[in-house]
């Protein structure tokens, strides 16, 4: 044979092995890779709807899905998206909330399955009637109490605990 038969054989040898041990290995690496990094995760905050029964029960709430981003953990980017409050298909469905608008979190953490939740004083604001603050009350913990890690939750405004969502 000639050397550049050869050289070609041994060319067409290599170059089939190679895509032979390609195609092992990406079948191989693609059934063990993560899934496509999801920039969004759901979680349920729950709110007033009174076509459903919560003029009559002030504690009555409803799940509503929410997408927060998946950078936040799930205790505060659920808060803050109950925070927002209903989207305007919500309102057309008789979603309402009782928390008032542009209330901040100063701080949240969860301590032995505790949620631990400081409002700023805009949360007191035109704070009156127990049908609002139970419905409050409700919202606030029924969202956080859908996460796991979260058994009960304490509500503080400025530090302060004493009379806060006490009808």
């Amino acid at each position: 044979m000639s050397k550049i038969l050869k050289s070609f054989l041994y060319i067409a040898i290599c170059a089939f092995a190679f895509v032979i041990i390609m195609k092992a290995y990406s079948s191989s690496f693609a059934s063990k890779t993560a899934t496509v990094f999801e920039w969004e995760k759901e979680v349920s905050i729950y709110l007033s709807n009174s076509k459903m029964g919560s003029s009559d029960d002030c504690t009555l709430v409803f799940s509503v899905t929410r997408k927060i981003l998946n950078a936040e953990t799930f205790g505060p980017g659920a808060l803050e998206a109950l925070l927002k409050g209903p989207t305007l298909e919500d309102k057309e469905n008789g979603y309402t909330t009782s928390i008032n608008d542009n209330v901040l979190i100063q701080r949240f953490e969860i301590l032995d399955n505790v949620a631990y939740v400081d409002f700023n004083s805009r949360f007191n604001e035109r704070m009156g009637g127990s049908c609002r603050v139970q419905a409050i009350k409700s919202q606030i913990e029924n969202t956080l109490n859908a996460l796991s890690d979260i058994d009960s939750v304490v509500i503080s405004v400025n530090g302060e605990t004493e009379g806060i969502l006490e009808p």
